[in-house]
């Protein structure tokens, strides 16, 4: 059975996709950072960069974009400057200082890095990307069927107009000619509003804001192999009637959509969430993987541990990393982990068991959302992995830079401080009366709450009406966070014993 739970939080929209109850997908918000992915502004060119081929856009962010010259090179681009991409050798050739530019955010800031953006445009529906200034109609290469192909692009062909294309998605498989035409007059007309607007407007502005944390989802996500979807509110159940209501004609009629509260804590997700915190992850074999997060890649070591399934050492390492690519794979897409990743298998010497773990690497990340590229095996017998980075990843979500150790660690972030309150505050109002929480922490962690951390604590005690005192603890040396009493607020003092 496949589920989807969609939660939202005070500062954090999360939703969690499971098959037979295992977490095999999730993604997340935050309130405060909404994503700014997609999105379309009309940006000045601010500053050259000839020795990186490069400009810096000004887009009304706090910080300059990245315009890359391969970003730059569009086909709508180069028909307005009426030029050939062979024929641009150098980015300070066809552009300069002030010129204006209708741009896409195609990579968020993650890190140090600023955002990236692009002049190739598209607008993303539930059955096709909308590409202007193409005649193109391509094919998402999930779709398998030879007939259904041919019948989805003659669709496609029959359908577009004015020099506009389209990129037919998985979605669409099944669909009538009717439904994705729809579509397509739809984002045109998105398109052509956006094109009238950049003309009288001033840079840098935003045109085009790409659409909301659960609109992406259901795009995105929510197809007829979902059995079952939970939503926390009344409101994200009637938007999604809405949004399954305009999809005439499709068969997402039959997902059961269910109004229920703590559907994270009942489908034992919190738990399964919790192991992305961790650096190592046990196999059922008895073997283990441990994921190392750095600035320049992701390296993954996969050990034997306690397993002796076999006495014929290759077989015994051909079942540990089978098992082993599986669970990476997973954790790879829940962790949201990109660019550079290293994988240390095991040592297989037979050529038929490198290319089998190889073969089973590719199968599982082949309908991953995120472009993901098995390059193979390295001289050094570790598989090299690329995986596109759109966003921050997990980990650097959940920890940030530890101050105390000049950068040779890191520490809880105060995001992972807002989910551990949250959780626990939660918990207590759907299970006990009480009026008023006392949490217990560390000495470092109290500092970080008490200097940086309260007026989102605020927000949680209004959201859920319960006072929350935070209390030091010096006999906590990690980032525990403990209660310590809950009851009525006229019976909670100092000395009592804890009251539900």
């Amino acid at each position: 059975m496949k589920q989807v739970l969609i939660s939202n939080s005070v500062f954090f929209n999360q939703a969690a996709i499971l098959q037979d109850g295992k977490l095999i997908d999730y993604l997340y918000e935050l309130n405060n950072n909404k994503s700014i992915l997609g999105n379309i502004y009309k940006g000045r060119v601010m500053n050259i960069l000839p020795g990186m081929e490069a400009v810096f856009i000004d887009i009304g962010l706090d910080k300059n974009a990245y315009l890359f010259l391969d970003d730059l090179l569009s086909d709508k681009f180069l028909k307005e400057k009426k030029i050939k991409k062979k024929d641009v050798i150098s980015i300070s050739k066809v552009l300069k200082m002030g010129d204006e530019l209708l741009v896409q955010v195609v990579r968020e800031p993650i890190g140090e890095k600023n955002v990236s953006v692009t002049t190739d445009i598209s607008l993303t529906g539930k059955y096709i990307a909308f590409i202007p200034n193409t005649n193109d109609v391509n094919l998402s290469k999930r779709i398998k069927n030879i007939n259904e192909r041919k019948r989805l692009e003659e669709a496609g062909k029959s359908i577009m107009n004015n020099g506009n294309g389209m990129i037919i998605r998985t979605f669409a498989k099944g669909s009538s000619r009717e439904t994705i035409e729809k579509e397509y007059k739809m984002l045109s007309a998105v398109y052509m509003q956006i094109e009238q607007e950049y003309k009288y407007s001033y840079a840098p502005k935003l045109l085009y804001k790409n659409n909301s944390f659960i609109e992406r989802f259901f795009m995105d996500y929510i197809e007829s192999t979902v059995d079952e979807l939970y939503v926390e509110d009344k409101i994200t159940k009637d938007k999604i009637n809405d949004m399954i209501a305009d999809l005439s004609g499709h068969d997402l009629k039959n997902i059961k959509i269910i109004e229920s509260q703590r559907i994270f804590e009942n489908f034992s997700v919190e738990n399964q969430i919790k192991m992305l915190f961790d650096r190592k992850i046990e196999l059922k074999n008895g073997g283990s993987i441990i994921i190392d997060v750095t600035e320049a890649l992701t390296v993954i070591d996969v050990n034997s541990g306690k397993y002796v399934g076999s006495r014929n050492m290759e077989d015994t390492a051909l079942k540990i990393n089978l098992e082993a690519v599986e669970e990476i794979a997973r954790q790879v897409k829940l962790r949201n982990l990109s660019g550079i990743i290293l994988i240390d298998f095991i040592d297989v010497k037979k050529e038929e068991s490198i290319n089998l773990i190889i073969s089973k690497a590719k199968s599982l990340f082949k309908d991953d959302k995120t472009k993901t590229n098995i390059i193979g095996m390295t001289k050094l017998n570790l598989m090299e992995i690329t995986r596109k980075k759109n966003k921050e990843n997990f980990f650097n979500l959940i920890t940030e830079e530890c101050r105390h150790c000049r950068g040779s660690g890191r520490s809880i972030s105060k995001m992972y401080i807002f989910i551990k309150i949250e959780g626990i505050i939660k918990n207590i109002k759907f299970n006990t009366s009480s009026e008023t929480v006392i949490l217990n922490v560390g000495s470092l962690l109290y500092n970080k709450i008490i200097n940086s951390c309260m007026d989102i604590i605020s927000e949680i005690e209004k959201k859920y009406n319960i006072k929350i005192f935070i209390e030091r603890d010096d006999g906590i040396i990690t980032d525990d966070i403990i209660v310590g009493k809950m009851g009525k607020s006229d019976l909670i003092r100092k000395g009592d014993t804890p009251l539900l």
